[in-house]
């Protein structure tokens, strides 16, 4: 997600480079023309504009309050547009660039932002284009109120309907590639995008963050016996009771193979453990059925906690990992620690029936 925001950074970058340079280019030719027009007044605003323009190219690509910036130049550059049409001598062909109010202000402003600076300066512009070149009521002038606010509206419209329809698109493109295809669970990226809001939420409010590791016992010994249909059965089974015993805050994880994650926010190393170890006796109590038989389901894991363990996700999980294979080492169906082990009794199941 990182990723995207950035790339839609460079993307609104770009796109305010290109209307800065047509600013530069387009208000220092008009500003020419309009001089020897003699319409000082313009001129001097185009000219204004272009110096503004030229100052803004010197840090668009690097400024950290890009939308700020590009508020400061839309809002003036926009109402020039509006002010152009309202001058004597102007000509009705400056609604052209009103025309393009919308697609400057979707592109640069997104959905929301772009949907409000649309609305008011196209309604801005439709407004001063009637009072200005629609001074009497006929059928020709109705003709042409309509066709301008018509044009207008569905400029505005399609612009935003293709923002949307884009913006929908990316979410669900982002979604996708932070999710586990089999499970649904979150990924080992959306992991990592994860970790890093939630450890600046824990330095932010000095509380705990906690990591576990499980992996499921014997797992190849379900595949070998059972087929990868029913061992995608017991991980689906898995991250369906992973994700009912969780908090809404807590982040359920598929890591790769039978390997899974919960990050927990505010859970000290004591609390995750004893969650972690809810979890293991919740799923060994819940068996998968396989035709006439009942596969019990452990699991081993290790617990790492933010600070004491480490100060980044690599490191936790290193530890998180570590501890899991001693879990396993000591007989598995139990969690690991910081050298404190919570084992309960196994299930009664064969070494066949329980997965690795």
């Amino acid at each position: 997600m990182t990723d995207s925001l950035e790339r839609n950074l460079q993307h609104r970058r770009r796109v305010l480079r290109a209307l800065l340079w047509m600013t530069l280019i387009a208000g220092a030719s008009f500003a020419l023309i309009n001089i020897k027009r003699e319409l000082y007044l313009l001129a001097s605003l185009e000219l204004i504009y272009a110096a503004f323009a030229a100052f803004m190219l010197r840090f668009v690509d690097t400024t950290p309050h890009l939308k700020a910036w590009t508020l400061a130049f839309l809002v003036p550059f926009f109402c020039i547009m509006v002010t152009a049409l309202l001058l004597p001598q102007s000509s009705y062909t400056i609604f052209a660039w009103i025309q393009s109010i919308p697609i400057i202000s979707y592109l640069l402003l997104g959905k929301r932002g772009g949907f409000w600076m649309a609305l008011i300066f196209i309604s801005l512009g439709v407004l001063a284009f009637n009072v200005r070149y629609v001074t009497e009521l006929s059928l020709v002038n109705l003709a042409v109120m309509a066709n301008v606010g018509f044009s207008a509206l569905a400029v505005m419209l399609f612009s935003h309907i293709y923002e949307r329809s884009r913006d929908d698109n990316e979410q669900r493109l982002i979604e996708l590639a932070g999710t586990d295809s089999l499970t649904g669970l979150a990924n080992r990226m959306r992991l990592s995008e994860a970790f890093r809001a939630m450890r600046s939420q824990a330095d932010r409010s000095n509380t705990p963050l906690s990591l576990v590791v499980l992996d499921l016992d014997h797992f190849k010994q379900v595949n070998d016996r059972y087929g990868h249909e029913v061992g995608d059965s017991v991980l689906l089974h898995t991250a369906q009771l992973l994700k009912r015993r969780l908090r809404d805050s807590d982040l359920p994880c598929r890591l790769g193979g039978e390997e899974f994650a919960m990050l927990l926010p505010g859970a000290t190393l004591e609390q995750a453990a004893d969650l972690a170890d809810a979890v293991r006796v919740l799923l060994a109590q819940s068996p998968v059925t396989v035709g006439r038989e009942r596969l019990n389901v452990t699991f081993s894991a290790g617990v790492a906690t933010l600070g004491e363990d480490g100060d980044s996700l690599s490191e936790l999980l290193r530890i998180a990992d570590r501890r899991m294979y001693e879990a396993k080492g000591g007989g598995r169906n139990q969690v690991v620690a910081a050298g404190q082990r919570y084992a309960l009794a196994k299930p009664d199941c064969t070494s066949d029936t329980c997965s690795e």
